[in-house]
Order: C-alpha cells, then structure tokens, then sequence
C-alpha cells in the first residue's frame, strides 16, 4: 500500500494486491524517472504518480487484497485526471548514471513505434492466436505469442526460424514470382503446389515431412495419452492448413496438465522440444533438397538419422547441463526437470537407473520409427 500526500488538504490512497504495483509506487519510481520510463508497463500513469510527489509508506489494518476487491467494487464518482502538470517531469532520460543497455532500448523503442504495422504478420499472429484457442482452449495476446518464441526450451536456431515464419520472412512461395526469371522457384518440383510454408510443414509429399511428424508422434504418445494434432480434417483444405501452421508456431504457448490438475512442465518442455526440432529438421531437409541436390530427396536411412541425432543431441545438452559442476554451484538446468523432461521414451529405459543423468549412454529415438526400416542400425554411430 502506498499513501501520497497530493496537497495539503488533499491525500491519494493506493490499494493494490500486485507486487509489481507495490514495488512500482514504493521503490521504482526514481529510477524509472532517471532511464526516462523505457520499457515500463502502465508508464503514463506512473508519471503522472511521480509528479505528485515521494510516496510514504503506512501500515494497514486490514490486507491490501482486501482493500483492493473493496475499491474495486465501488462506485466511481469521478475521473482521474491523467495530465502532467507542466515542468513536474523531464522528458528523456539522464546521460549520467544509466547503462547503455537503456540508451540502446530507448532508441529501439523509438524506432518500433514509427513502424508500421506488417499485414502478413499480423495474419499470422491471428492464425496461431486461433491455433492455440482451438487445440489448446487459451486466449493468448500478441505479446504472449512473442514471448514464447523467446522461451529457453527452444534452442536459438529454432527460435529464430519460427520468428522468421511468423514475419513471413523466409524466401520461399510467393516471394520469387516478382523477381524476373525466378517464378519457377515458387512452386514445389514434387507436388506442383505453391512453396510456402504452410505447403513446406504440413502437406508436401516430399520425403521427410511425414516421417519425421510420425516419429515426434510416436516418441510423444510413449507417455502421453493423446496427441495434439497438427494437421485438421475439415472439408475446406486451406482452413486445415492455417490452423495446423499456427499449431506449430504456438507449440511454445501449449499446456499440458497432470492428473491433479497442475501444469506438467515435463511434458511441456518435451512437446516443444519436438514440435521445434521437428519443424525446423523438415526445413533443413528441403533447403539441402532444393538448394544443394537440385530436387533429389535425401534416403530413408539418412532422414531417420537425422531426426535421431537431432533428438539424442538435445537429450545430451539437457544431460551436461543438468549435472552439478564442480565448486557446489548450481546446475544450469534442474535435474527434476530434464528427468521429467525425458523419462518414459528413452530406449532400453528399464535397465537404467532412477537418476540416469551421470549415465555415460543414454539415447531415445528407436522406437519413433516402425521396424520395416531396410537397413540396418549401426550401435557404434552414436546416434540412437
């Protein structure tokens, strides 16, 4: 709670249950005045609160939670008016004392908000928002899609390639036919469909797409009971496309929950692990498909090899970052969680230990692809 003596007559009350508010009024406010708010939620109320003064902290009978419901509740018998009094507050921020991380945010939040607003980006934050409300049942916000393509279970390349998919960015479809001489390069050799990225994810009949999507399934469905599908059956084919696209892109907003109710983080992580990996595998594919063999599909063996020395590879990262260095510091990764993570799919799981992460071999990915392989798996190749 936070009380400001406005005038001498005059005191404003503040009742807020928030941390954020609370630390805000009692402890933020001049260092948010000297960075020149950059970066600050609610920034124009808060100014205008810091132009009335220093704020004085007081003891309350009742919790602030309270207080904050019962002035919630009442009646509003005026409004606020949010103006800045003139010569209360400087503009910009101070030269002395700030960090050049701030001087560097201040001049991109300058530049962002003279941008214009993107029409593909603003369809494609629409698709994921509609992707994640149907497969999921969540309304998400265009700041909660962005921050989930920043979340750390996604390794950077992975990230970077869906950030570029959500700005249209890639070259591919529909950006070769204004170039002269290039219109050839927006269809697909295999299937005669436009090459964007709905066609590259979801429908190409290449070889690679299916069997990579079938082994996440598989690997997924080994302690999961349902899979959230990618791709939709409805009769009209394009909506199908859009939705299964915004479920790739929004794997990062996904909630799975135990059976008591809580958010399995495990399972979390794990779906991202494999919807990322999956989807960015299937572009590397068709980029050396395309780019560096001229339209010949890579092998069977080669993508199944892939795919698992894709997934041992992360296994193996999450394995060295979960054990606890030397010197008593702690682990850059929990161990509960990686244990969470990927317990239940590895192979040969019932011959490990309880607590495999000191385990010099432990792979995962035999058992994503059926049998029938015609080749034969080398144990010594290290890829699962």
């Amino acid at each position: 709670m936070a009380v400001r003596k406005v005038s001498v007559e005059t005191t404003l009350t503040i009742v807020s249950a928030q941390p954020y508010v609370q630390e805000a009024m009692n402890k933020k406010l001049g260092r948010w005045e000297n960075e020149g708010w950059v970066g600050v939620k609610h920034r124009d109320i808060l100014r205008c609160l810091r132009s009335l003064g220093p704020p004085h902290e007081r003891p309350v009978g009742k919790p602030p939670r309270y207080l904050a419901k019962r002035a919630a509740r009442a009646q509003v018998t005026g409004v606020w008016d949010m103006t800045l009094p003139t010569g209360m507050t400087l503009p910009g921020l101070r030269l002395q004392g700030n960090r050049q991380k701030i001087f560097y945010r201040s001049i991109r939040e300058e530049k962002t908000e003279k941008l214009r607003a993107r029409p593909s980006t603003a369809n494609k934050l629409k698709v994921i928002r509609d992707a994640v409300y149907d497969t999921f049942g969540r309304e998400v916000t265009d700041a909660q899609i962005w921050n989930s393509l920043l979340a750390k279970d996604f390794l950077p390349r992975p990230s970077q390639f869906f950030w570029k998919c959500v700005h249209n960015a890639h070259k591919v479809g529909s950006y070769w036919t204004h170039i002269p001489d290039c219109g050839d390069r927006a269809t697909c050799r295999d299937c005669g469909e436009p090459e964007d990225l709905e066609h590259i994810l979801v429908r190409c009949e290449s070889p690679g797409r299916e069997m990579i999507w079938a082994a996440a399934k598989t690997l997924w469905l080994e302690r999961q009971k349902t899979w959230p599908e990618i791709l939709y059956h409805f009769i009209q084919f394009s909506l199908a496309v859009t939705l299964s696209l915004g479920t790739i892109l929004g794997c990062g907003l996904a909630e799975f929950r135990d059976s008591r109710g809580k958010i399995d983080r495990g399972a979390q992580r794990l779906y991202r692990v494999l919807i990322s990996e999956s989807a960015y595998l299937i572009w590397r594919l068709r980029n050396e498909r395309v780019i560096d063999r001229d339209g010949e599909p890579a092998s069977e063996e080669e993508i199944v090899n892939k795919f698992k020395f894709t997934i041992n590879q992360r296994l193996q990262m999450d394995r060295l970052l979960a054990n606890r260095p030397r010197r008593g510091k702690l682990p850059k990764l929990p161990p509960k969680l990686v244990l969470a993570t990927w317990s239940g799919i590895m192979d040969n799981e019932h011959s490990l230990p309880t607590d495999w992460l000191g385990e010099p071999r432990v792979l995962v990915g035999n058992r994503a692809f059926p049998p029938r392989t015609p080749f034969r798996q080398d144990e010594n190749q290290g890829i699962g």
